[in-house]
């Protein structure tokens, strides 16, 4: 069986990403602490901080600081008009 759409996306995503460096960091709602994934893993990171799942409102960020990763989305906040 083949990949379908989703799933070569994905691992597009993840390539691109690996390529520039990115990791995940997972923040919490009011985006105020960000914890590193250090391998992209969302899931594996909040285990290995000691969270058994993840609390309302978690996001994942992607980019090569936790600085960087909020950043970008802010930026995509705007351009969605959600500032």
């Amino acid at each position: 069986m083949g990949k379908g759409p989703s799933q070569s996306r994905s691992a597009g995503q993840r390539e691109l990403r690996r390529r520039r460096g990115e990791r995940a960091f997972l923040f919490d709602k009011s985006l105020s602490r960000a914890l590193s994934s250090c391998g992209g893993d969302t899931v594996h990171a909040a285990r290995q901080c000691g969270l058994s799942g993840a609390p309302a409102g978690m996001k994942a960020l992607w980019g090569r600081s936790a600085g960087e990763a909020l950043g970008t989305y802010r930026q995509w906040q705007k351009r969605r008009g959600r500032s």
